[in-house]
């Protein structure tokens, strides 16, 4: 899959020079749409659960979560954000969405504004790995980009690979894989209409 690796690299290659500022823009604090998410996901989380985040970014969402009594295994793909991480005194693990094994017995997975780099064709075999490392009656936070098709995005730092999809057939691969959602919303932003759901293991 020589494009698909070619894209992949080179999405994260933009994150790594853009994962400074990026920390900078997001420090004050998440928007009324991310407050809502996470009141309603941690909620579906077992008291001082396990939970693991892909796409852990500066980690404030992870911060958030250790300060709700939660632990969080924070991880990334990006060396830029792992770095950003460290200076701050926090560990994230480099992990490989595609390519690691994501472990078990989680009692929460947390994978906002990654889905949308994921190739199309491999979406259904990371749904299936994600239910798999969920713990039975464990919760998902998730958000996709709505639209049809993929396009490239070029910013200052480079170019990312961006995978759209229809809500409805996002919304069925998810309960395909024994998950029952319950809670979403949609919201626009310069980039385009976003999902984020709540979804539970049946």
């Amino acid at each position: 899959m020589p494009d698909i690796t070619e894209k992949n690299r080179r999405t994260v290659q933009a994150y790594d020079a853009y994962a400074e500022r990026y920390a900078e823009v997001t420090k004050d604090g998440r928007s009324e749409a991310g407050a809502e998410a996470f009141d309603t996901f941690l909620a579906h989380v077992k008291p001082a659960g396990r939970i693991l985040e892909v796409a852990s970014g500066p980690g404030w969402d992870a911060d958030l979560m250790e300060s709700r009594g939660f632990t969080v295994r924070r991880t990334d793909i990006s060396d830029g954000f792992i770095a950003v991480q460290a200076r701050r005194n926090k560990h994230v693990e480099r992990l490989d969405l595609l390519r690691d094994n994501l472990g078990r017995h989680y009692d929460g997975l947390v994978a906002l504004y990654v889905l949308q780099h994921i190739p199309r064709m491999l979406v259904d075999g990371l749904m299936e790995r994600m239910a798999h490392a969920i713990a039975p009656e464990g919760a998902l936070l998730l958000s996709f980009q709505i639209g049809e098709g993929e396009r490239t995005e070029t910013g200052s730092s480079g170019d990312y690979h961006v995978v759209m999809w229809p809500r409805e057939e996002m919304e069925a691969l998810i309960t395909s894989h024994c998950f029952d959602i319950v809670w979403s919303r949609v919201d626009d932003d310069t980039e385009g209409r976003w999902v984020t759901l709540v979804a539970v293991m049946s």
